[in-house]
């Protein structure tokens, strides 16, 4: 991979490993980027902002994130 940055790192057995520097661009966005943009439609915003809540404050959670036994 070219004009990549390597740094090299310890591994938990103790061997020295390359690790994939930092990858982002210098600076600040030109643009300011906008949810509401992205989404067209009055319906599609509502829809965006029901899944998002529901993600944050129901007790239905989904992948990863579903256990068994609450906390």
């Amino acid at each position: 991979m070219e004009g990549y940055t390597y740094d090299e790192k310890e591994d938990f057995g103790g061997m020295k490993v390359k690790v994939l520097g930092p990858t982002f661009e210098e600076g600040k966005p030109e643009e300011r980027g906008d949810w509401r943009e992205k989404l067209a439609t009055r319906d599609e915003r509502l829809g965006f902002i029901r899944s998002a809540m529901r993600y944050w404050y129901n007790a239905d959670w989904y992948g990863s994130e579903k256990r068994k036994q609450e906390a």
